[in-house]
Parts: C-alpha cells; structure tokens; sequence
C-alpha cells in the first residue's frame, strides 16, 4: 500500500478524532500540537483515552497502541507494535510513520475514529 503525501495543514488549525463506531458515538478527542499517544488507560501515560469505548474488564497488557503527530508536517499516525491500528482498513507496519488526512478513519480494536480538521477562521483583515 502506498502512503498518500504528507501535507501541512494551515497555521491555526486544530484536529480532532470523533468516535463513529464504539460504546460512546460521537464523543470528540482533541489533538494537541506535538506527539499524542493513543490508547487505554495503564501504567504508561496516554492523551488520547480510549478505554471508555470498550467492554468494562477489558484486561489489556499494553496500553499505548499508536502514536499520533500533529506538528507543521502535518498529520500522521505510528502502530507502536501491538499491529492493532488500521487506517482507512489497511493495516499499519508497526513503527512506520503514516500521513493522515481529514476524513480518514482510524481503527484500533473495535473503536473506529474520523479525523476532523477545523480550519481557523479568517478575519476579513486576513483575506
């Protein structure tokens, strides 16, 4: 499979993931600029909590299942080597970084999330 390009997105934007298949449809997590870790919650420290998406008791040994960059690269997206996360239904190689793109869908487990990019608003002094 080959990576769609890598594009920066505008200065000011802000991403976020809306949960569309999961126990709480809708719900919105807000990336923050840098590196975000997805996963459940555990001993290592996550940005993005999925763990209210799946079944409660849900026995995990490892909690961070991808990186997340947002950065003036643009988007992109990294199994951390659990080979649990699937992009737009391909499968990710673990530990290779992947461009992402508004609208892609990402899945980890049985919790499928959107990307939204809200690009920021220009001022008529700006135009």
């Amino acid at each position: 499979m080959s990576a769609p390009s890598s594009s920066a997105l505008p200065e000011g934007s802000k991403v976020k993931l809306s949960v569309v298949t999961g126990l709480r449809v809708g719900k919105n997590y807000a990336l923050k600029e840098g590196v975000s870790y997805l996963g459940r919650k555990g001993a290592l420290a996550i940005d993005v909590d999925l763990t209210e998406q799946e079944m409660p008791g849900v026995a995990v040994a490892v909690n961070r299942f991808a990186l997340i960059w947002f950065d003036k690269n643009g988007l992109a997206i990294a199994d951390t080597g659990r080979k649990v996360v699937a992009v737009n239904g391909t499968p990710l190689a673990p530990g290779k970084r992947f461009p992402l793109q508004a609208e892609d869908t990402i899945k980890v487990g049985k919790t499928v999330l959107q990307v939204k990019v809200i690009l920021k608003k220009r001022t008529a002094a700006q135009k």
